[in-house]
């Protein structure tokens, strides 16, 4: 448990080093439009696109340190770190070269990668807390009289609600933009992208945990599908009124299938009761009972043939009696 809260807070560190680092350079790509090739401002600038260079290398080391220790992801951070790379050193010779819309191109996508990266360390962050959570609850559960079998369960209402706050937030960010406020900053897009991710990620384990067995839902992978296009305007820091209505619309059909996820358990709960009474066992008092007349039945059911004809009756009438109480 100490050892995944260091991880923990080893990832929010580095995630708040990439989120910081695409807010840098998205400010440098504002100030190389203001700025004259002619002029020692943009020389600083240069310096300044240099220096980027130089802390993404920080970055970076801890990017392919994480990636040895979770294999899962060691393709997806070695493609990103390489393209960050690669255009972070193209963008230097465009600038060098005073060719500033090629430069800009090329800044543009080192931003591009570095915010990927961001949304995968906020996943995984998000599956190790969640990990986390459902350790300590167990661990509670296991302390309580009659607590077995809840360890680990996420409430349900979870997902709808982390979805609600979301949606208040980008509308309150909606609101300031058209009041003229103020932009949305690069950090809180990323923010927010990152709380989308996560909760698309949640939907799609539960998604494949159905599929396997059997029990794929169309409309879950809908909302999946509305959650990564809400995921991608957010990176692309687009906020539009047919996103909002998207919002919405996920969290209207997030709350529909906590609802039925809620009646189905409460279905199961019922049927596995049913069942239980139906199999119950028989009071042992009674069932020593009826053995001890099986066994007085067996005894008697070996007539002798000796017997004469009356007290042959006599036993068969005995028998006979015993069977009908």
């Amino acid at each position: 448990m100490e050892q995944m809260e260091e991880d923990i807070q080893a990832l929010r560190q580095l995630l708040e080093n990439l989120v910081g680092l695409s807010f840098d350079q998205e400010a440098l790509i504002d100030k190389f439009n203001l700025a004259d090739i002619n002029t020692p401002r943009y020389v600083e600038l240069v310096q300044e696109q240099f220096k980027l260079k130089d802390d993404f290398r920080l970055v970076e080391d801890s990017l392919q340190a994480l990636s040895k220790r979770v294999f899962q992801i060691e393709s997806f951070v070695t493609e990103k770190v390489t393209e960050v790379k690669d255009n972070m050193k193209e963008s230097l010779e465009d600038l060098e070269e005073r060719r500033k819309p090629q430069a800009s191109d090329h800044q543009q996508r080192v931003m591009k990668n570095v915010n990927d990266l961001a949304l995968m360390l906020s996943e995984v962050m998000n599956q190790m807390q969640q990990q986390m959570s459902g350790m300590m609850a167990g661990n509670q559960m296991c302390n309580k009289p009659g607590g077995e079998g809840q360890q680990g369960k996420t409430p349900k209402d979870k997902l709808s609600q982390g979805q609600q706050s979301l949606n208040e937030q980008m509308k309150q960010m909606k609101e300031r933009m058209e009041k003229g406020k103020g932009e949305g900053t690069s950090k809180e897009f990323a923010e927010m992208a990152a709380r989308q991710a996560a909760m698309r990620k949640a939907m799609k384990e539960k998604q494949k945990k159905l599929q396997e067995q059997g029990k794929g839902n169309k409309e879950l992978q809908e909302l999946i599908d509305q959650m990564d296009k809400s995921e991608e305007d957010l990176v692309n820091k687009r906020l539009t009124n047919e996103m909002m209505k998207r919002q919405q619309d996920i969290l209207t059909r997030l709350l529909e299938h906590e609802k039925a996820e809620r009646q189905r358990e409460y279905d199961e709960q019922r049927k596995a009761e049913q069942a239980s009474q139906q199999e119950r066992r028989m009071p042992p008092s009674l069932e020593e009972y009826i053995k001890k007349r099986e066994a007085e039945v067996e005894m008697f059911k070996a007539v002798s043939p000796a017997l004469k004809p009356y007290y042959k009756s006599l036993v068969e009438q005995y028998l006979n009696s015993l069977k009908t109480e």
